[in-house]
Formats: structure tokens, C-alpha cells, sequence
């Protein structure tokens, strides 16, 4: 007997019409089969760029010379090139990657000089400001990627503010809205969010370098130097409460994190719910489903599923960094350097989130005529039904509800009130009004009942579109931010370099 050898990467797919790609693969596998990178490695280009940064300000201060200076940028230059290729490799016998940065200078350029680069700074520096730069860039990475999710969101919002479709509570169909409708209350979400991140730069923008071990140094240091050369708005205006709460600025990113997940995973359980067979108002994209080991016919919302868990890891991530915090002595304590661990961790696990989300409502199939079949069943309709009675009759509103309500209970229709049950329940409760019986049908007809809803914020026309315009300009605020962090970060690079220049010169 021959044997075939064939290539078998997964155990399902073939009743596929689309592969889910590479991505959306890793993001479903998880760390099943990768393993994670030391977290130093995130770290290495922050950690260079921080010391090219405390390197200038010696020189500029007199506390090591030009020469000193000239050699040791040298080395640093090779480092990040190095690094660039993945060839700097971290040695674990060098404890983390600030020893191996200056171990690496010291070998290959002497002690006399390469020594001098930790003058006037500990690692509690290195650490704090390294994760302070990377902490910088992962805001500004979700803030661009959320901006792109949104711009999505707001596409689909138009193109479906005209798709009816059952709103609920309780899990229960409760009032008729619109697809597009949902599509607003996610871009609302999305937004908060961005800001959120934001946010996050009003308080922690400010530069750790130079708190030295909590209590400054006699060294003539000048932090506001360092702070222009890595784009921070100034020094932390406190060394012992930088370093004794070296948590707080992960934790505040955490909570960001994790709310957005939660946003995440509020969408993703409604999506799931809303391809189930039982509903059948969505399907997911092959892209973005995953099949069976055993059953054939299975198409999965993986991606969505593992959304949820993400979001449950964030919030664990979450309370792991309060906990830090909450039990610090003042001064450094190195249950800190698990800071850098659960940070790390939450960023990997959550930073390719908005762009699959991204992909799944962009190739969301969305099943018109379904949705509005449901907005033809269970009543739906009846609150509408109960404004326009109060409204046009000048009846209470409460006493009207309790019309309606007898009325739901004598129909023989179980999908909409009829006529002859509600000429029944006003005569029940002694109310004489002319109400006709292409009123009550009319009320609660899915298209009327769209346009008789006009509040700011509800699913009418008028309403959506005007949301659709408010939410794009604050998407444009956003890209303003983007483009200010972006400027001013090229700036304080700008600034380095000329700084590095003058000393090559």
C-alpha cells in the first residue's frame, strides 16, 4: 500500500467558500502552539532610545564630555541597528535589558567610558521611562486603530439607517429600531473609548527619568532637557510618587483596555446571538468563522467568541495592577517589575481586536427581510401604539398604558394588537374615543412607527443622520489628536538627533 503524504495544517475548512486568513487564525489560536517573547524585547528600542536621550542631557550638563558622549551614542547607534535586524540578542545571565544594553557598550568600549552612560540614573529609571514610551505608543496604536473601526461603523450606520430591525430588553423584543441604529450605539461606544485614550495622555505624559531610586540625585541633571528630547510635556514633578507608584499609569491603560473589551465583547455576544439559527438576522463571514474537528457542516463565530474571553483576561489583567498598588510602602518595591509583565500581556492579547472587528462588520451579510419580519411579531409595536393614543387623544399616559396592556391580553393575533381588542379595553375603563381602526394599525406599523420617532438619539431618519454628523466630527477631533501626538513626537525625535549631531559634529 502507498501512502499519500499530504500537508494538513487544520482539521476543518473544506466546506469553506473564503479561508479565514493568517490572522484571524493566530487571533482564534491564541498561545496554543507560539510562544511569547521575553517582555525586555518590547521594551529594547524604548530602552536605546531612552538612554541616547540621558546620554545628550550629561554631555549638555558638563557631567561627562563630548568625547564620552560621542562613543557611547556610537555604540548606541550599532545597538539599534542590531536590534532593527533582530540580532541583538538578550542574554538571561544579564538579568534584563538595560544590563544588557551596558554590558554590550562596556565589552566592546571600556568601562572608562561606557561606564558613565548610568551616571545620574537607576534602573528604576530605565524601566519606568522604557514602559512610559511604550505606553505612549500602544494609546496611539488603539486610538488609530479605533479611528479606523469607527470610520467602518459610521459607513455601515448610513448604509443600514433604513434596515428595520427588532430592539430588545430583557433578551425579549421590546421596541422596532434599525440596523443602522445598532451600528450608531457601537461608533457611540468606539468613541468613548478613543477618548478614553486620550485621556490617558492628560495625566501621564510627563517624564519619569531622573527620579532616580525615589529620591532625586546631587547630580546636575536637567529633566526638562530629557523630557523635550522624548516628547513628554515635562518631569513628573514628584521622584517618590513616580517610582512608588509605578503601576498607575499601566493600570489607567489597563482600565482603557479593558472597558474597551468589554464594548467588544457586548458586540461580539450580540453578533453571535444575531447569526444563531433562532434569530437569523446576520451571518459571519468565512473570514471570520472557524469549523469543526468533527461536524462537517459547522461555521463558527470563533473570533467573536474569543473576543469574549480576551475581555475577561483584560479585566483579570485589570485587578492584577490595582492589586499591585494598593499595598506599596513608599519608595521602590520590586513586586513593580510584574507591572511591565500584565501590561505587556494585556496589550498583546487585545491590540489586533478593533481591526477583526473591523473585518467582521465590513463582511457582515445582514439578512433585511428577516429583521423586518421580526419587527412584525410579539407586539412590538405596541409602545408606539400607546404614545399615539395619549398624544392624539390627550389621554394620561398611565392610564393609556393600562388600555394597552388589557388590550395585548383580549388580541387573538399574538403579533399586534387588534381593533376589536382595544375598542374593548377603552370600554372597559369607560374612555369614549373615536380611535379607528386604521389608527391601530398604522401605529404599529414597523415603516410608521420609524418615522414617528424623531428624539435625538432614536433610530429615525432625521435623528441617525444627524448622529451619523456629530460622531464624524468627533472622529475628526481624534485625527487631530493623532496628527498633534504625531507631530510632536517626529519634533522631540528632530530635537534628538540634532542634539546627536552636534555632538558627532
Amino acid at each position: 500500500m502507498i501512502m499519500t503524504k499530504v500537508k494538513h495544517n487544520k482539521l476543518w475548512g473544506s466546506a469553506f467558500e473564503v479561508e479565514p486568513e493568517k490572522a484571524v487564525i493566530d487571533f482564534t489560536a491564541g498561545r496554543d502552539v507560539i510562544g511569547l517573547p521575553a517582555v525586555d524585547l518590547y521594551l529594547l528600542p524604548y530602552d536605546i532610545l531612552g538612554d541616547k536621550a540621558h546620554c545628550v542631557m550629561l554631555y549638555k550638563t558638563g557631567i561627562i564630555s563630548k568625547n564620552d558622549a560621542k562613543v557611547i551614542l556610537k555604540g548606541l547607534g550599532e545597538i539599534k541597528n542590531l536590534a532593527d535586524k533582530s540580532k541583538f540578542k538578550l542574554d538571561p545571565e544579564k538579568e534584563d535589558v538595560h544590563t544588557n544594553v551596558e554590558s554590550w557598550l562596556i565589552e566592546k568600549y571600556g568601562i572608562e567610558i561606557a561606564g558613565k552612560l548610568h551616571t545620574a540614573r537607576s534602573r528604576n529609571d530605565q524601566t519606568n521611562l522604557d514602559t512610559r514610551l511604550y505606553l505612549k505608543d500602544q494609546v496611539g496604536n488603539f486610538v488609530s486603530q479605533l479611528l479606523l473601526l469607527n470610520e467602518t461603523l459610521l459607513e455601515s450606520a448610513n448604509k443600514y439607517k433604513n434596515v428595520l430591525m427588532p430592539g430588545f430588553t430583557h433578551h425579549q423584543h421590546a421596541m422596532v429600531t434599525t440596523f443602522g441604529h445598532l451600528m450608531l450605539m457601537f461608533s457611540s461606544m468606539i468613541t468613548r473609548d478613543a477618548k478614553r485614550f486620550t485621556g490617558w495622555f492628560d495625566l501621564h505624559n510627563r517624564n519619569p527619568l531622573g527620579s532616580m531610586v525615589s529620591y532625586g540625585t546631587s547630580f546636575p541633571i536637567n529633566r526638562h532637557l530629557t523630557s523635550q528630547l522624548l516628547g513628554f510635556d515635562g518631569p513628573e514633578a514628584n521622584s517618590l510618587d513616580e517610582i512608588t507608584n509605578r503601576w498607575e499609569a499601566e493600570a489607567d491603560l489597563a482600565f482603557a483596555i479593558a472597558v474597551l473589551m468589554d464594548h467588544f465583547s457586548l458586540m461580539a455576544e450580540t453578533l453571535i446571538l444575531f447569526c444563531t439559527p433562532q434569530f437569523g438576522m446576520v451571518k459571519i463571514a468565512d473570514q471570520y468563522s472557524t469549523g469543526s474537528s468533527i461536524m462537517p457542516q459547522k461555521k463558527n463565530p470563533d473570533s467573536l467568541e474569543v473576543i469574549k474571553g480576551k475581555a475577561s483576561v483584560a479585566a483579570g489583567l485589570l485587578q492584577g495592577l490595582m492589586g499591585m498598588g494598593k499595598s506599596n510602602f513608599i519608595g521602590y518595591n520590586r513586586d513593580s517589575q510584574w507591572a511591565k509583565y500584565l501590561i505587556t500581556d494585556l496589550v498583546r492579547e487585545c491590540i489586533l481586536t478593533p481591526g477583526i472587528v473591523k473585518g467582521v462588520i465590513e463582511t457582515l451579510i445582514v439578512d433585511e427581510v428577516k429583521m423586518e419580519e421580526w419587527c412584525n411579531k410579539g407586539f412590538i409595536g405596541t409602545t408606539t401604539l400607546l404614545e399615539q393614543i395619549a398624544s392624539n387623544y390627550n389621554l394620561p399616559f398611565r392610564k393609556t398604558k393600562i388600555v394597552i396592556e388589557k388590550a395585548v391580553k383580549y388580541s387573538k393575533d399574538r403579533n399586534k394588537v387588534t381593533y376589536e381588542a382595544v375598542k374593548n379595553a377603552l370600554d372597559e375603563e369607560k374612555i369614549k374615543i373615536k380611535i379607528t381602526e386604521k389608527e391601530v394599525e398604522d401605529w404599529q406599523n414597523p415603516r410608521i412607527i420609524l418615522k414617528l420617532t424623531k428624539s435625538f438619539g432614536s433610530p429615525g431618519i432625521a435623528s441617525t443622520n444627524e448622529s451619523i454628523k456629530i460622531l464624524k466630527e468627533e472622529s475628526k477631533e481624534l485625527l487631530t489628536w493623532i496628527n498633534k501626538k504625531e507631530t510632536n513626537r517626529q519634533k522631540a525625535e528632530n530635537l534628538l538627533n540634532e542634539k546627536i549631531a552636534e555632538i558627532n559634529t
